[in-house]
């Protein structure tokens, strides 16, 4: 085993904002040098060309030479050898309002400035295969004509998510993080293809020999309210982030001692952590849905999923057959791969209707509450919600004991304490209405400036992209589901929505295409939408402190109930009697830091500038700087 090192990137912090971090390096420079550059001499002419088309610089056109408008936004000379000696090229950065572009210019003696703006007619587009990246190289028969601009800012580029196609370096995007990838934190690489090892294994399927090593990054989604996008903290911009060394976090993974311990300004709680032993088979009845949505065979207190289409899947016993004209009773094998995955879900189920049942409360905001929403002062109209999240995680083989003969497959229960504080989009609009507002006034507020929301039970987010004046008991489910929203919520979560509850929030789901009608007053407001006293924050983590003694007493209910763990006529066997004794830190610090990273920015808005490129067919973004907003 050895430490990755192989990132050598120089690190520097903005000594104006300590909310701002910096890293500076060669992996993300995004303005090829050297050889990279396509030599003019494998250039067509552009006498071949039949037309030049005059394009901005998002319409670049790989393989052509075009007519294009743009500010030089960086600027220097480099020296270059070919066949005839040394020469000097003009190497930098190309902006219009559509899109910056890397160019080299090979006409020297015509002086370019910075900030200032130039027609190029018959400048030829040279795309990079492997990167899909773009170049525009100026030629000998490439005209140059200045233009006198009065505002050069009409030349600046306001870069959305959306409309990012192709690898652009100095690029500055605003946003939320509306996802942290359970692939975070420390993380093993393989030393021979440096890819993330998942379950020990390489998935390029290296020999072991070739050993692996630690590795520290952060993988998200980051959306701006137009789209979201895959961003990635690589391991120096994230151990500023976290405020945590790899040094330091490789010496905890390997040493006996695998407590976390917290740094000056952050604090993990612990989780806790239990087991289930599972059968090698579980029986269950699949049915196909004939007609309608997936959504209308769904209940809060019955163990009954889909896959999303036309499947749903629940065990015998639930007497639900009789709804479907086609089902077949089958068995759930262990050790197929598709077929854990439904019983990971139905022990998902399983756990939802048993801790629901033991606190008698709510799922909401993607955490299982421990008791009612606090009301907060001074905070607009937020709650403190206290709760727990759970993860279900499937494990191979585990041996038992010192008997080979004793394998079992184990479920692996992480459960973990929570804390949110949110206000829903209901409370807000009755404060501004009390307050004068109008209608119209609310509406565009909640459209334009405060449409990013986090919707229950879930705790997904998604962008309020409309606002619906009809009452709740009128509006119903979809096309396929004549269900209205309160018939609906009450059957699939058990949550009460008041039948006159107006307005209705059209919601699109990040990382989704899908909308959906939701309650305003399952739609919250988070942490980066409100402003929380000092007071009130001390108030909240003293809250948060006795959250997991509670939590593992519900737990412990789940665990010691009398008639068992079912998933219809089969039994599960929990190994252990109390969640309080089953600490989640002899699970290796790689959990730990993994709740840390979700906990400190999950939900933040950022400010991040960087390089997007293309990574697996998709664009990614690789920041150098962030700053939390």
């Amino acid at each position: 085993m050895s430490t990755n090192n192989n990132n050598s990137d120089s690190i520097t912090k903005n000594n104006n904002s300590s909310s701002e971090i910096i890293v500076k390096g060669s992996i993300l420079q995004g303005i090829k040098e050297g050889d990279n550059y396509p030599d003019p001499n494998t250039l067509p002419l552009p006498t071949q060309e039949p037309k030049i088309p005059d394009v901005t610089l998002s319409e670049l056109i790989p393989g052509r030479y075009v007519s294009t408008t743009a500010r030089i936004v960086y600027l220097r000379a480099i020296e270059k050898l070919d066949a005839l000696g040394s020469k000097m090229i003009f190497s930098g950065l190309l902006e219009d309002s559509t899109f910056k572009v890397p160019f080299v210019s090979h006409r020297i003696s015509y002086p370019l400035i910075r900030n200032c703006v130039y027609k190029f007619h018959s400048a030829y587009v040279h795309e990079f295969p492997s990167e899909k990246s773009l170049l525009l190289v100026i030629t000998e028969y490439t005209k140059i004509s200045p233009r006198n601009i009065e505002d050069y800012r009409e030349y600046i580029w306001k870069p959305k998510i959306d409309l990012i196609k192709r690898p652009v370096t100095s690029l500055a995007l605003q946003g939320v993080i509306t996802t942290v990838h359970g692939n975070s934190g420390l993380i093993k690489r393989c030393n021979k293809c440096k890819s993330i090892l998942y379950d020990d294994e390489c998935p390029n399927n290296c020999p072991k020999e070739e050993g692996w090593g630690w590795d520290l990054r952060v993988s998200c989604r980051l959306y701006d309210g137009s789209g979201s996008m895959k961003m990635v903290l690589t391991k120096d911009i994230a151990s500023k982030v976290l405020q945590r060394n790899l040094a330091e976090l490789v010496l905890l993974a390997s040493s006996k001692n695998r407590h976390l311990a917290p740094n000056n300004n952050f604090q993990t709680t612990p989780s806790s952590e239990i087991m289930l032993r599972i059968p090698d088979t579980i029986d269950i009845i699949e049915a196909v849905i004939d007609n309608g949505s997936s959504s209308s065979y769904r209940s809060n207190n019955k163990i009954i999923i889909s896959d999303g289409r036309n499947l749903v899947y629940f065990p015998l016993g639930e007497d639900d057959e009789h709804k479907f004209s086609e089902y077949v009773k089958r068995p759930l094998k262990v050790s197929d791969i598709e077929d854990r995955k439904i019983i990971r879900r139905l022990i998902e189920k399983a756990l939802d209707i048993g801790i629901r049942t033991a606190t008698e409360l709510r799922k909401m905001q993607g955490i299982y509450l421990l008791e009612e929403p606090i009301p907060l002062y001074r905070c607009e109209q937020a709650r403190l919600y206290l709760g727990f999240s759970i993860r279900v995680i499937i494990k191979e083989q585990v041996k038992e004991g010192n008997n080979d003969s004793n394998d079992a497959t184990i479920a692996a229960i992480e459960v973990t304490p929570q804390s949110y504080v949110r206000e829903s989009v209901l409370d807000y609009i009755r404060l501004r209405r009390g307050r004068g507002a109008s209608t119209d006034s609310v509406i565009n507020t909640l459209t334009k400036y405060r449409n990013k929301v986090i919707v229950a039970p879930s705790g997904n987010y998604g962008c309020i992209v409309d606002v619906i004046a009809r009452r709740a008991d009128n509006q119903e489910v979809s096309d396929t589901d004549k269900r209205n929203l309160v018939e609906f919520w009450k059957q699939i979560y058990g949550i009460d929505i008041s039948p006159d509850e107006i307005p209705l929030l059209k919601v699109k789901m990040i990382n989704s295409e899908n909308v959906f009608t939701y309650p305003s007053s399952m739609c919250f407001f988070g942490n980066d939408s409100l402003f929380i006293p000092a007071d009130t924050q001390k108030f909240v983590e003293y809250k948060k402190s006795n959250i997991k003694s509670r939590m593992d007493r519900v737990i412990d209910t789940l665990i010691n109930e009398e008639k068992g763990f079912k998933i219809g006529d089969t039994k599960l066997e929990f190994v252990g009697q109390s969640a309080s004794h089953n600490n989640n830190t002899d699970n290796d610090i790689q959990v730990q830091l993994l709740h840390e990273v979700r906990q400190k920015l999950f939900g933040r808005s950022v400010m991040a500038k960087g390089s997007a490129m293309f990574i697996h067919d998709e664009i990614w973004f690789f920041p150098n700087q962030l700053r939390f907003s």
